[in-house]
């Protein structure tokens, strides 16, 4: 266990937290002011984060594939936390998060801070109220990032899809992007030590994660959207074509 590494990544990507909000609120204060668009400056903000918070971790980031522009629609399988700094470094949209998240400490005020959306999965008639925030999301010119699975996995397969976010893209035909995430290392078997899925608690994972030496991150986009009218329908097509261009998560032999 390496505890002076994962003590100086901790400290600095506190650090990197810190200058982020400092970058950009004044700036988004005066965009809002004078009336200019905050989208861009919000997505450059974090696109800039992630390049910086990624090597700190030790993560490499390979890109397959272009990212939508904005707006976007645009979905995922979902492996770890790490998936948010993914989404945040190539697309820069709001992402949509499980309702627990909002009350972590830091994490959670800040996610809020940004316009990360916060769905409570316990709730049923929740849903309603989501969709037409991701309504809202695209009307405004913004991006939205949400993970169907509605939980993290191995990384060994795509997890089935739940159809109930996809309800407004079907209802409006609004196309529907999709990527699909893995990650890699020498060192750890990401099953193990960087996907986040279980029973695993989120501080004891992410001390560990901040010990391995280096690992790896995939993010491959779809080459083309999707659009259908039957919600179920645009559920499986988008679940068949993640997993056509998804690569299990492993450990590399060197």
């Amino acid at each position: 266990m390496n505890f002076p590494r994962a003590s100086l990544r901790l400290l600095s990507l506190f650090l990197v937290l810190i200058a982020l909000f400092v970058l950009w609120m004044p700036g988004d204060l005066l965009l809002r002011t004078t009336g200019r668009d905050t989208i861009s400056w919000r997505a450059n903000v974090l696109r800039f984060w992630g390049r910086v918070a990624a090597p700190i971790m030790g993560l490499r980031i390979t890109v397959e594939g272009t990212p939508p522009q904005m707006p976007f629609c645009l979905v995922a399988n979902h492996l770890s936390y790490v998936d948010v700094l993914l989404m945040q470094f190539t697309t820069g949209g709001i992402l949509l998060s499980k309702a627990e998240v909002a009350s972590w400490p830091i994490v959670g005020a800040l996610s809020a801070r940004i316009g990360t959306l916060f769905i409570d999965r316990t709730m049923r008639r929740d849903v309603v109220r989501v969709n037409q925030l991701i309504e809202n999301t695209l009307a405004a010119g913004d991006g939205i990032v949400f993970f169907p699975e509605g939980t993290t996995g191995d990384g060994k397969s795509v997890r089935r899809f739940n159809s109930s976010l996809l309800n407004y893209p079907a209802q409006t035909s609004y196309p529907v992007h999709y990527a699909a995430i893995s990650y890699s290392s020498k060192h750890v078997d990401p099953a193990d030590r960087i996907c986040w899925w279980a029973d695993m608690t989120f501080s004891d994972h992410f001390w560990k994660l901040l010990q391995i030496p280096s690992f790896e991150a995939t993010i491959v986009f779809g080459p083309e959207s999707v659009t259908e009218v039957d919600r179920k329908v645009l559920t499986l097509t988008l679940k068949q074509r993640i997993e056509d261009i998804f690569t299990p998560s492993t450990r590399r032999l060197r």
